[in-house]
């Protein structure tokens, strides 16, 4: 019984932990670039874009080409699981409160996509 207010400590320790990532990409969020194999992929970047909701769940576009689901961050990982497929994860780097930067790798190549928040 007296080990009960440690275990809930450490659970609402954990909480907050993924909370706080979850809440570094918050908001609504544009492409300024897109790179593949480190050279301009010749894709239009503004037309992706992100909105993370802080209950969890997203919404993506790309031109005509929408997604929605839920999301979480566990350290510089992003998850994602859109409705109808399966859980996918890219690697974020947030140089800025203003600058999200995706990691990917497509087939073996290596992809960079740079969000603005709007």
């Amino acid at each position: 019984m007296r080990y009960v207010p440690l275990l809930l400590l450490f659970i609402l320790t954990a909480c907050s932990e993924n909370t706080s990532e979850d809440a570094q990409v918050a908001g609504k969020w544009t492409g300024t670039q897109w790179l593949v194999d480190g050279q301009p992929s010749g894709r239009n970047a503004s037309q992706v874009t992100f909105e993370f909701q802080s209950d969890g769940s997203y919404t993506a576009s790309f031109g005509a080409q929408t997604e929605a689901g839920s999301y979480r961050v566990e350290g510089n990982k992003l998850y994602t699981n859109a409705e109808g497929q399966v859980e996918k994860m890219v690697e974020v780097k947030q140089p800025n409160p203003d600058t999200l930067r995706m990691d990917m790798n497509r087939a073996g190549t290596p992809e960079v996509l740079v969000l603005a928040k709007q």
